[in-house]
């Protein structure tokens, strides 16, 4: 009967499930541009009350968007025969994803190829899908431990301004690749194969939250030149230091499991497949 009539059950399902009781559940629901369902799946929360609990994307692939330039006929191919069901125009289609996205926030585009081109272990296989919100892209089994910095907690006075304090946040990035590395140790796995998938990766997200507040704290309005510029150089620096954390922390712990089937043999030998993730911080902002 198709994916969406089982996305349904799952979704009834999450409606009565809680996460420890503080969170209702979330999934994510990703179809590829190319299934024969896809025009369904498109449409599937322009009815209300349906899918609540599911964020959905259509999975996106280079040849579509070549084929979207010229808005050329897109064949549809049975998952399993790999038989071509039915032929659309990519333009249709497109225009599809458009109201849907328009009428209900849904769906969002996932790039699968450019996603698969930085697979950090491509030797285990072609990455399909993300977390629910779309932060983490993860093999089957895999799962992600995401931590945020806040960085609200970093800006101190240099000469009567407000600064950014760069040591501070470099020392902290230490610490927090090491804590995130200890809860991939110290976790409950509910199944063997995720706990395999987590110790064999060791992933890890280290992100932000409290940017606008960062902001706010510095001057510097939202949407100026300044806060994108502060934004790459900070991301950059994030980014270099937990690299820098794991590699250090490699030589204390040693590689991750599958180091020797990733992008990283055999010369940098490094702790985690991941490093960082920009997560949507809003459970945590609340907690904090």
């Amino acid at each position: 009967s198709g994916p969406v009539s089982f996305m349904k059950i799952f979704d009834a399902a999450t409606e009565h499930i809680k996460q420890g009781g503080k969170r209702r559940g979330a999934n994510m629901g990703i179809l590829n541009v190319n299934h024969p369902d896809i025009e369904e799946f498109i449409c599937a929360k322009r009815e209300k009350g349906i899918l609540n609990n599911f964020n959905i994307s259509v999975g996106i692939t280079d040849d579509f968007m070549e084929a979207l330039e010229y808005n050329a006929e897109w064949d549809l191919i049975h998952p399993n025969s790999n038989i071509i069901v039915k032929k659309v125009y990519a333009g249709k289609l497109w225009n599809e994803i458009i109201e849907s996205a328009w009428q209900t926030g849904d769906p969002g585009l996932i790039f699968i190829d450019a996603i698969n081109k930085k697979n950090p272990t491509p030797a285990l296989g072609k990455i399909e899908s993300t977390n629910p919100c779309g932060e983490v892209p993860l093999l089957s089994y895999e799962s992600c431990n995401l931590g945020s910095l806040n960085l609200s907690k970093f800006i101190i006075e240099e000469k009567g301004r407000p600064v950014l304090d760069w040591r501070r946040l470099e020392e902290i990035i230490g610490i927090a690749i090491r804590f995130l590395d200890n809860i991939i140790e110290v976790n409950n796995y509910i199944f063997p194969e995720i706990k395999a998938m987590a110790m064999g990766n060791r992933k890890i997200g280290l992100g932000v939250m409290g940017w606008a507040e960062m902001l706010m704290l510095l001057e510097i309005p939202y949407e100026s030149d300044k806060a994108i510029q502060l934004a790459e150089e900070l991301m950059k620096f994030i980014q270099q230091n937990a690299g820098v954390a794991s590699i250090e922390l490699s030589k204390e712990r040693g590689v991750f499991t599958n180091w020797e089937k990733s992008i990283f043999y055999p010369h940098t030998r490094i702790r985690n497949a991941t490093r960082t993730s920009i997560a949507p911080t809003g459970t945590i902002s609340i907690i904090a």
